[in-house]
């Protein structure tokens, strides 16, 4: 399963970048003619995005062609799963694009088959910022030393919680949960069964056990990991302690069991949940409804605090020649520059790529702002098993259906391991 970019959509939320911000170009006119010939070269783009994210990467493109006259940069929007069929016999045939935006774990299947070529010169050109990246982001796309691409859109899982029913429980910012233990009883505080017959009107805390997706980070933030190196990890003692210990706190009643993302995410829209994990798109999906909401971090784990990222990256292909290889890291340069960084924060609702913009640079989206300092702490869960993701995922979630649900963790755990083992063989 390719970890896209969530859909956003905000009526009204672009405006004229020239207005809003000056945004920095010098840089992206090089000096140099790259056609050789007076002309200028085109460069060509493939990403799935199609509402307030793709927007402002339209927006953020039309400003770089503005800027200079050197480069031409073209989008083609795509969807996701096009991309995929597409993409390999795309750029066989020499009709691919010259940038395309995937995920990391998509990225060293490619980069074996010669699709994507090393940015290894990108990141060594100090004009190119690159230092104020997120190291653990761009550690992501880097295959044996070498740089592979571009970090695009990084956005951490936070918990969103439902202002009103924190304001009425007289929850406030100075007691917000910071552990595990803290989290789970505020949770059970929230929880509403006026019947007592034990299905809430109002649950707590609405997470997704019917899919795998936070197995993962809590397993690491318990000390443990799914798959480290090369092997299957998840059968541990210290990650059954791990899993158990989420079993025992489910007993507490707080939230749903056999709910998926989209699921637990509805139940919060509706007011059915006073909390929920999710990332950055749920600001839209919370305005869609008129529902008021803020975030704070996701609690710590006893090893520490540990959440899930969305996370894209513009890869360059090896069909780009000389020419689109210096626009396309023009581009780049622009694209991660300081204020096109605010505009894409300000306007696609993700925290910026760079760790040099602080949240008050975001005034007018204090959610993005609060989310800066999230980011230190998300992780690409499942980063670089070999293949089987979807089957992967699939073990994974019904280990996380027993740990809910009160199966045997112990021996859910061993054979959740031994499945894995057997997908991931298939791949050697």
């Amino acid at each position: 399963m390719m970890p896209t970019t969530p859909q956003l959509r905000r009526p009204g939320v672009l405006i004229a970048a020239g207005a809003a911000v000056a945004l920095t170009l010098a840089a992206c006119s090089g000096g140099a003619d790259p056609g050789g010939d007076g002309g200028t070269t085109t460069v060509t783009i493939w990403h799935g995005f199609t509402e307030a994210d793709g927007d402002v990467v339209a927006q953020l493109a039309e400003d770089f062609n503005a800027a200079q006259d050197d480069y031409e940069v073209t989008i083609e929007v795509i969807p996701w799963n096009v991309i995929t069929d597409k993409l390999l016999p795309a750029i066989s045939a020499g009709n691919g694009p010259d940038l395309v935006v995937q995920p990391a774990d998509a990225g060293e299947g490619y980069v074996n088959q010669g699709v994507f070529v090393p940015m290894d010169d990108f990141y060594a050109d100090p004009e190119n910022e690159t230092d104020t990246y997120y190291p653990h982001v761009v550690d992501y796309a880097t295959f044996d030393g070498t740089h592979y691409a571009v970090p695009m859109a990084y956005g951490p899982f936070s918990v969103w919680y439902n202002t009103e029913m924190f304001a009425a429980a007289g929850i406030t910012e100075e007691n917000f949960p910071t552990t595990w233990e803290e989290w789970i009883a505020l949770a059970e505080q929230l929880t509403v069964d006026s019947n007592g017959d034990g299905t809430p009107e109002i649950y707590g805390l609405a997470l997704a056990d019917a899919d795998g997706s936070f197995l993962p980070s809590f397993i690491q933030a318990g000390g443990g990991s799914v798959y480290t190196d090369g092997e299957v990890t998840l059968d541990s003692p210290q990650n059954v302690e791990t899993l158990q210990w989420w079993q025992d706190a489910y007993e507490g009643g707080w939230g749903p069991t056999n709910v998926t993302l989209p699921e637990a995410v509805d139940l919060f829209k509706a007011g059915k949940a006073a909390m929920t994990v999710i990332g950055p798109w749920i600001i839209t999906g919370a305005e869609s409804v008129g529902l008021d909401i803020d975030v704070f971090e996701m609690p710590a784990g006893p090893d520490g605090i540990v959440t899930q990222a969305a996370a894209n990256y513009w890869w360059l292909t090896s069909q780009a020649d000389d020419g689109a290889t210096a626009g396309a890291e023009a581009f780049l340069r622009y694209y991660n520059s300081h204020d096109a960084q605010v505009l894409w924060a300000e306007q696609s609702f993700y925290p910026p790529n760079r760790t040099d913009i602080a949240a008050d640079a975001i005034a007018d989206t204090p959610f993005v702002g609060t989310m800066i300092a999230h980011t230190e702490n998300a992780y690409i869960r499942l980063y670089g098993i070999p293949g089987g993701l979807t089957d992967v995922n699939a073990e994974l979630s019904a280990l996380n259906t027993t740990v809910s649900q009160g199966g045997d963790v112990a021996v859910a755990t061993t054979e959740t391991s031994a499945a894995i083992t057997e997908i991931l063989s298939r791949f050697e």
